[in-house]
């Protein structure tokens, strides 16, 4: 799996356009498919599809927010980025939407994956140390 694999890719942007079951359906079916090392960054996607589509569609808060918390635990040995995905940029993100509705407060907007920009061919980024 690469980070141009159009199943994640497609996955991608159905979870950005809240279509939480069906993204889950295609990274559940890449999980199966996926070479072990990237298995339980697939898992922390496929737990954060869940949990939207149980918040949003049937109102729950408890269970969704146990399931970003697991997530983040995944997602913590794949950063700053993973994939193409700018994974420090959405555990924040997450772990700001777990917090305020498990406070009880209004969820702020759903999440979305943001991935790293792809550089040209032939074009490089320098180091800061340069």
């Amino acid at each position: 799996m690469s980070a141009a694999d159009p199943r994640l890719r497609e996955g991608i942007r159905l979870f950005n356009r809240g279509r939480y079951f069906e993204c889950h359906e295609i990274w559940e079916a890449l999980y199966l498919e996926t070479e072990e090392k990237h298995k339980p960054f697939l898992e922390a996607l496929v737990q954060l599809a869940a949990a939207f589509r149980v918040f949003r569609d049937f109102g729950e808060t408890r269970g969704p927010v146990r399931m970003v918390y697991q997530a983040l635990i995944r997602f913590e040995n794949y950063q700053p980025s993973y994939l193409g995905i700018r994974v420090r940029e959405l555990s924040e993100a997450i772990e700001a939407w777990a917090k305020t509705t498990e406070a009880g407060k209004c969820a702020p907007a759903m999440p979305k994956i943001r991935r790293e920009r792809a550089l040209p061919p032939g074009l490089f980024m320098p180091s800061r140390n340069t």
